[in-house]
């Protein structure tokens, strides 16, 4: 089982000082379960699909 950082310490938070909002914005995507499972089911369907995914969350998918 992998170790969870401990991030109150001096060192996780440094590791963090040149992240700017999009960095932080899209950690919480990747870590958010439920963007995760709309993700995974619209990354397979439809180009509709990701259309309504990218609205939803207010995103901009490259092309």
């Amino acid at each position: 089982m992998e170790e969870k950082p401990d991030w109150r310490s001096e060192s996780y938070a440094k590791a963090f000082e040149a992240h700017d909002r999009a960095d932080f914005a899209q950690e919480f995507l990747r870590r958010n379960p439920d963007y995760r499972d709309q993700y995974a089911r619209a990354i397979d369907a439809a180009p509709i699909a990701r259309k309504r995914l990218a609205k939803h969350w207010g995103l901009v998918f490259r092309s």
